[in-house]
């Protein structure tokens, strides 16, 4: 069974105008039309020799805490929110994002959940939350990564990132 379907054209118009520069935020390229906003299970901003201690050599159980917390919190933004993932369709600088709705309730928990620590990350989730207006991608070092259009929804994801065990950091 297919996890997604296409949105219609009027949508995919709609959507690319409320979050443009998103091939930007994918490449880790700045833009100014959103503001950065990470949560994460650390409290703050790892330095080099925290990183070291504290990202090398973790234990099983430990990173099944750690995932468990950003899976508690994809369970909040599942029930309490719309989520659309999107992709892009074209070739490079013609590329466009396509936005895709989820074909059931599984799917979504299922895209959500933690990638692997010893994949690339083509393999991590990039979604929507238009509600939120905001983008969400999956990341490295037990941080993901909200850009919002309105700073004003952050107080919303702290609170729901809290409820889960988890910090949010900005720049």
């Amino acid at each position: 069974m297919r996890r997604f379907s296409v949105l219609n054209k009027n949508a995919q118009i709609e959507l690319r105008d409320s979050f443009p520069d998103l091939d930007k935020l994918v490449a880790v390229e700045d833009t100014s039309k959103y503001t950065y906003l990470a949560v994460s299970v650390f409290d703050r901003w790892l330095g080099h020799e925290d990183s070291l201690k504290l990202l090398s050599d973790v234990s099983e159980d430990e990173q099944q805490i750690r995932d468990s917390r950003f899976i508690k919190f994809a369970e909040k933004l599942i029930h309490n929110t719309e989520i659309l993932n999107f992709t892009f369709k074209g070739r490079r600088i013609k590329a466009l994002p396509s936005f895709r709705k989820f074909t059931s309730h599984n799917a979504k928990v299922n895209y959500l959940m933690c990638t692997p620590h010893n994949v690339d990350s083509s393999h991590f989730y990039m979604v929507v939350l238009p509600e939120l207006e905001a983008v969400y991608l999956e990341s490295w070092d037990d941080t993901n990564i909200f850009y919002l259009r309105n700073p004003a929804k952050a107080a919303q994801i702290e609170t729901w990132a809290n409820e889960c065990g988890l910090f949010c950091l900005t720049r």
